[in-house]
């Protein structure tokens, strides 16, 4: 194990290993997650099996950040709704979209609905809103042919990766985030809030602490402040929360920004939290921080994958073939 869990209490996983059912291996020996369970009994369901080891799976849950089920059978989107409810779900619905995503059954949502050749880029959920889950949970009901993974981060060792300096900046100032919902290069206002009502809109917007502008009837402009550095309320750890990669300028897709005369038609930007910019080589410096911190498998039929949506990011690689991978927030 490297230095980030070294030290931690190994009891939980130690107890989970006396069960003969399951074996627990690391994808990469470099780095400490995801825990990989594997499923040695045809007849054990994986919700029993949780149950039973409650407590120490969220202990090894928080420990490691991600959880890798293998070999469970989970095989239908029915048998994954009937897992996720026994999980508390505090979180509140979509009402902010950043990305197409849709419910599928109560609380089930197919993976972000972008197209097969785009990469989705490492972001923790709703990082940026003002209500956020606490727990992500992917579910592989049709692998991809090729590639398609969904690549993981720990939180944790990005912070580590990253220059005390730009560390402490992000501490000090926090994240500004900016968005233009025109329907043009980016989602439509009617699309994100899921409203066509201008009054609701606003609610949403000072119930969010979000400032907003109505450039014209299909402009509008959002801009809000959050924290982008956090610590794990849980855990105690020091972890990179926020959208101040996935939001910024530099990290749109190259033939989008061809299209883009000024800063005003951006889908989206980021700064720090006083407003000045975030450079391109900061912005570098954070990509490769992800980098080093990020691990990638290929899917399995029947993987369910849980992450502490605070202490990983995520992201989805292109693929060929049909991919459904469905996901639970909570």
């Amino acid at each position: 194990m490297n230095n980030q869990t070294e030290n931690l209490d190994t009891k939980s996983l130690e107890r989970l290993l006396l069960d003969e059912s399951i074996s627990a291996s690391f994808i990469k020996k470099s780095l400490s997650f995801p825990l990989v369970i594997i499923n040695n009994d045809e007849n054990q369901q994986l919700a029993d099996w949780i149950l039973d080891n409650e407590e120490d799976f969220n202990s090894n849950l928080q420990k490691y950040g991600a959880i890798l089920c293998r070999d469970f059978k989970v095989e239908t989107v029915e048998k994954f709704q009937s897992l996720t409810e026994m999980f508390p779900n505090d979180f509140l619905d979509y009402n902010i979209l950043s990305s197409p995503r849709y419910e599928v059954t109560n609380n089930v949502y197919v993976s972000t609905a972008c197209p097969e050749d785009q990469s989705i880029g490492m972001h923790s959920e709703s990082s940026y809103a003002l209500n956020h889950p606490n727990r992500i949970v992917f579910c592989c009901i049709i692998p991809p042919k090729v590639k398609g993974e969904t690549p993981i981060a720990d939180n944790r060792l990005i912070i580590k990766n990253m220059s005390p300096d730009l560390v402490k900046k992000f501490l000090n100032l926090g994240v500004m985030y900016k968005r233009n919902l025109t329907g043009f290069l980016s989602k439509s206002w009617e699309d994100v809030f899921q409203t066509s009502d201008r009054k609701k809109v606003e609610k949403q917007c000072e119930l969010n602490g979000m400032s907003y502008n109505w450039k014209s009837d299909s402009h509008l402009e959002l801009t809000w402040t959050k924290k982008g550095v956090w610590k794990h309320p849980e855990t105690g750890d020091i972890t990179w929360f926020n959208h101040a990669l996935f939001f910024n300028k530099y990290s749109l897709n190259k033939d989008l920004l061809s299209f883009i005369t000024s800063d005003n038609e951006l889908p989206s930007n980021t700064f720090f939290g006083d407003g000045t910019e975030i450079t391109k080589e900061e912005i570098e410096h954070i990509k490769e921080a992800y980098k080093k911190a990020t691990i990638e498998f290929r899917w399995k039929k029947d993987d369910v994958l849980f992450l502490d949506n605070m202490l990983m990011s995520h992201g989805r690689n292109p693929y060929q073939g049909e991919r459904k991978i469905v996901v639970s927030i909570s």
